[in-house]
């Protein structure tokens, strides 16, 4: 009885800010709300998406989190050039769809956070795969691309930024593809934020705004197709290394303790 007090507690809480992050919307951009309620929406809309199908998918969740930074990133970087406000409210939509889309709402689990279903492994420890994993990740992937495209058109079209996001693109196809050891790979990751700090010094320097987001939507897109296998009965299985036999719990033995008697000698 408690436990159920406790979650409709949470709900009316989560209810409660949903409510007054809408009204805070609508407080600060009713002079552009019909322009603004796109890019809230639009954002609500994804947010809910990655909690309740992307989360399906680890490693595309992870990527789709980081995009939608990225969003609100491009969008304070065009939002001038557009006219209307449109960071502000993706930013908005985004805790609103992370809320909503992050607890769930109904039935016995009402209340708690959202989970997906455990993935099961395979006889030799692999992780499965699916037709349904290799939609999730190639859609991701394929929208990180598009949107990678669109930014060049709307911030800076020239051939530098197209090369950069053919580049990334093919950068992080390879080294989720032919991926080396974790700890090597793990290494090579830090190339991406460097990569972008240094692009977003060479783009503000020669007006090509868009050469940091084309680098860093194009990185996430080919993790995203380098890491699956696409075809075959591995269809949406993560490659090696990513995917192996699992860590085998080994068994403790339980040895019996001797017990060494000593000769007491009286004086």
């Amino acid at each position: 009885m408690l436990k159920r007090i406790g979650r409709w507690n949470v709900r009316v809480v989560h209810a409660a800010l949903i409510a007054l992050l809408i009204a805070v919307f609508v407080w600060f951009f009713h002079n552009w709300l019909f322009e603004a309620s796109f890019f809230f929406t639009l954002s609500v809309v994804c947010a809910v998406l990655a909690y309740r199908v992307v989360s399906q998918s680890e490693r595309a969740f992870t990527v789709t989190l980081w995009a939608m930074f990225l969003n609100f990133l491009a969008l304070t970087s065009i939002e001038n050039g557009l006219g209307v406000p449109a960071a502000g409210p993706w930013f908005l939509g985004f805790i609103v769809g992370s809320i909503g889309g992050g607890y769930v709402w109904r039935g016995p689990r009402a209340g708690t956070e959202f989970k997906q279903p455990k993935r099961i492994r395979q006889a030799d420890g692999s992780f499965t795969g699916g037709r349904r994993l290799a939609v999730i990740n190639g859609v991701c992937g394929l929208v990180l691309a598009a949107i990678g495209t669109a930014g060049l058109v709307l911030l800076s079209p020239t051939m530098t930024a197209v090369a950069v996001l053919a580049v990334s693109v093919l950068g992080g196809w390879a080294l989720f593809r032919f991926a080396p050891p974790l700890q090597v790979r793990n290494g090579l990751l830090l190339v991406v934020p460097v990569g972008w700090i240094a692009l977003a010094l060479v783009g503000g320097a020669t007006d090509q705004t868009a050469l940091p987001f084309a680098w860093a939507y194009g990185v996430l897109a080919g993790i995203l197709i380098g890491g699956r296998y696409w075809t075959g009965p591995r269809l949406g299985q993560p490659r090696p290394p990513f995917n192996g036999p699992g860590r085998r719990r080994r068994k403790r033995r339980t040895g019996q303790k001797t017990v060494n008697t000593f000769a007491m000698r009286g004086r």
